[in-house]
């Protein structure tokens, strides 16, 4: 047998001790187990020789790398042990799924929890997020979209305003720009029954690439903060490269999150593609906002910066802070470019023509 094949019959023995356990105290209160479909939310739970063919059986298809079939069959696993442990937190899921061998991504806490799952032999291969969440009448389950994506975060709201009981989740997409958050709200407007997806944000809302995370509400009540950045026109970037970095603050509306602030981090980059943007466009008296002197703008000119002649590129291994940097433009020019700092902002304060050798 593979090292893989006794690790998985290992970890189908423990999680069914942790089954056959919670199923004993079950029947102690007269509460007869049966049998229920995989697909069903009822209150009942599987009796112990029904789960031990279930666990077998999503252990199984995660090793044949089926995660379709497997995904909500072990949901549905977690489902019937919560249920069967009700004065345990939600976050037992954790515990169980590591007992199984699994792999999961799991975030939340009090009555809300999500759980994304994946098969730990192949971690690119795919996930299935699903939403737990406890209430009057028990512990329930729902799949969330998001299928594929990285599982970051949860923030639950408490029944107030528009949208009632709410809860966002932050996950994430993996590009060749790096890591995209995106953002799901979902409503249980009563307070009952399934929750409805009701807003989604994505990179026109948060940006391309770049980080995001819930934080304690701050004294605009801010609980979600984006730190991320687009595509740059006229400008050849890499992952590692220097960005124009947004910062987007969202806090609970009446319809979900809503934006508060957006702004743009000042750095010499930022500065650099202003000055490029501001020539590109003939205007002087912008382009004059930033460089120390204006006749740094008849020099830039007179380089013909502001025309069309191929992207501009910062040369490899360059810092984001750097007070001088090298920048490239098309396959032939390059310019060492200088900038200063006046308070919070950067401008630039020289620039002369190059060597590539940099490359």
């Amino acid at each position: 047998m593979s090292s893989f094949g006794r690790s998985r019959t290992i970890a189908g023995s423990v999680a069914l001790a942790m089954l056959a356990g919670g199923l004993a105290l079950v029947a102690g209160c007269n509460r007869k187990p049966k049998l229920v479909p995989a697909g069903a939310d009822s209150l009942a739970v599987r009796s112990v020789d029904s789960m031990s063919v279930y666990v077998q059986d999503a252990l199984d298809q995660w090793e044949a790398q089926d995660g379709a079939k497997a995904a909500p069959l072990t949901a549905r696993i977690v489902l019937d042990d919560l249920r069967l442990h009700p004065d345990e937190p939600l976050t037992r899921a954790r515990t169980f799924l590591d007992s199984l061998g699994l792999g999961a991504e799991v975030s939340g806490e009090g009555e809300v929890l999500a759980v994304n799952l994946f098969a730990r032999s192949d971690p690119s291969g795919g996930s299935w997020p699903f939403l737990y969440w406890r209430d009057d009448a028990g512990t329930h389950l729902q799949p969330l979209q998001g299928a594929g994506m990285r599982l970051l975060d949860v923030n639950a709201r408490p029944p107030a305003g528009g949208l009632g009981r709410a809860v966002a989740v932050l996950m994430a997409r993996t590009s060749a720009r790096g890591q995209s958050p995106v953002v799901y709200v979902w409503s249980q407007p009563a307070g009952v029954g399934g929750w409805k997806l009701v807003q989604s944000l994505g990179t026109d809302s948060l940006g391309t690439a770049g980080t995001a995370q819930f934080t304690a509400p701050d004294r605009d009540s801010v609980v979600l903060v984006a730190r991320t950045y687009r595509p740059t026109p006229h400008f050849e970037e890499c992952p590692t490269c220097p960005h124009l970095y947004h910062t987007r603050r969202f806090r609970w509306g009446p319809d979900g999150l809503a934006m508060i602030e957006e702004r743009t981090e000042p750095s010499p980059y930022f500065t650099f593609v202003g000055l490029i943007n501001s020539l590109m466009l003939a205007d002087r008296d912008m382009a004059g906002r930033y460089v120390t002197d204006p006749s740094l703008v008849d020099a830039a000119n007179g380089y013909a910066w502001g025309q069309a002649k191929g992207q501009w590129r910062i040369a490899p291994g360059t810092e984001p802070d750097a007070r001088d940097m090298v920048i490239f433009r098309g396959n032939q020019e390059a310019y060492r470019v200088h900038f200063a700092r006046r308070g919070d902002d950067w401008l630039v304060s020289g620039f002369e023509p190059t060597s590539r050798s940099v490359e």
